[in-house]
């Protein structure tokens, strides 16, 4: 295929941003039904969360390719490029690969619609998501991993009735969408609980605890407390050991920073043992250590070491209020000058909850707007951030934004591009030396 074919197919899923965000299952319910329902032909595993979802996603994964179960990934958003959403093994779709199944997507579409099997176009999200489902099947995946985009309940991943389900925790985000209460975000990620299917859960907050252990008892779903399934046996800085009635699991390295993460793994741990059991596998402590020191998660505390005369990058897209508090906790944790910050947010955020965290930990901030529909306004931002650091520009223009923002921390500070995961993949997209397609908010 050229070049030009393959830039014309992405560009095609990109111009279905304008259909917008779209819940509702009965659309991909249909297209699944158009395309034989990929999703039946490997066993899968569905992951929600507010927080930590896709840190869970990725242990799981690598501890499974680890095991050497060939395992198909599927997450959202992606950072730079669509690839990133759909990984077959330990690598991301390859771009031939996207484009030929975004042409076979964009022609089954197009008969279905002039035959009247689609009354409504396919959304972004459910075009990838059936992309990712198709391209497993073809694949000969044993094995599928699902991040729930937003929510649970209807997401178009939850039109696919999975093996297992993970609910890695509930905190306020998306309350317009989602719910304004912690009760009422709970209940949404809860949509994603099967009758008779296993449950993990790593919910922390008792009004939420509440409401899935009420909606796993509804539909006679197990439920497993991942914090009383694995525990924590040990730990020497990044290094822990956990331990479950079944194993222990010593001299886990963990690949992602943070203290956070060590929650993240006692999640996935849980997950692995009750999967390995649908899969037929032992649940080796050495693929688990194995595992857990290979996991791949860019843009969550991610360092970019900076050129000469530069000072690093810290990439985190912290994005609602709890984020920001296990960021300043990080933060707290760092020696050295405080950073200078580029910031970045999605409209409907709570900005005041997610910016008072880090206001007494940085230097200055720099807002800018990332290259995505949701983007805030910078200046309604920069109000909101003026009342928490004294030192505050706004450029609206990233690839600017990130110079002003490097000039500020000169080679002696590190500057910390947050607030939205988005910004993070804009950010990444320039530090590239070739054209790329960029985020999507969505």
């Amino acid at each position: 295929m050229a070049d030009s074919d393959q830039q014309a197919e992405i560009a095609w899923l990109y111009g279905l941003q304008h259909i917008g965000v779209k819940l509702g299952l009965d659309n991909i319910r249909r297209l699944l039904g158009i395309l034989d329902h990929p999703e039946a032909a490997y066993p899968s595993v569905s992951i929600a969360g507010t927080n930590g979802k896709g840190s869970v996603v990725a242990m799981l994964h690598s501890m499974l390719d680890a095991s050497g179960l060939k395992t198909g990934m599927f997450t959202s958003p992606h950072l730079v490029r669509p690839n990133e959403r759909i990984r077959i093994g330990s690598e991301d779709i390859t771009d031939v690969e996207l484009k030929r199944q975004l042409r076979r997507m964009r022609e089954t579409i197009a008969s279905a619609t002039e035959r009247g099997a689609l009354e409504v176009h396919p959304s972004f999200f459910e075009v990838i998501t059936a992309t990712a489902l198709q391209s497993f099947r073809d694949h000969e995946v044993r094995a599928a991993l699902l991040e729930v985009g937003l929510g649970g309940r209807l997401d178009a991943t939850n039109a696919v009735d999975s093996d297992l389900s993970v609910i890695v925790g509930v905190d306020l985000d998306h309350t317009k969408t989602l719910g304004p209460t912690l009760g009422h975000i709970a209940a949404e990620k809860a949509g994603i609980v099967r009758p008779g299917v296993p449950v993990i859960s790593g919910v922390v907050r008792q009004q939420a605890i509440s409401v899935v252990q009420r909606i796993c008892r509804e539909r006679g779903a197990p439920l497993i407390h991942a914090h009383l399934a694995v525990r924590l046996a040990g730990e020497d800085g990044d290094v822990i050991s956990l331990e479950s009635d079944r194993n222990r699991y010593d001299g886990i390295r963990l690949r992602l920073p943070g203290r956070h993460q060590i929650h993240n793994a006692r999640v996935a741990v849980a997950a692995f043992e009750r999967f390995a059991e649908r899969v037929g596998l032992d649940p080796d402590p050495d693929a688990v250590r194995a595992g857990m020191s290979a996991v791949r998660w860019p843009g969550r505390l991610e360092w970019i070491r900076g050129a000469s005369g530069r000072g690093d990058l810290l990439l985190d897209g912290a994005h609602n209020p709890a984020g920001a508090l296990t960021l300043a906790t990080f933060l707290r944790g760092l020696p050295g000058p405080p950073p200078v910050v580029l910031y970045g947010a999605m409209n409907g955020k709570q900005l005041d909850a997610m910016v008072e965290p880090l206001g007494s930990l940085v230097q200055s901030v720099v807002i800018t707007r990332p290259s995505v529909q949701r983007a805030a306004d910078p200046d309604e931002v920069a109000g909101i951030v003026r009342g928490h650091v004294d030192d505050v520009e706004v450029v609206p223009d990233p690839s600017r934004a990130l110079d002003r923002a490097r000039r500020l921390a000169g080679s002696e500070r590190f500057v910390l591009v947050t607030g939205s995961l988005y910004l993070v993949g804009e950010i990444l997209g320039l530090l590239e030396t070739q054209r790329v397609p960029g985020p999507v908010s969505m």
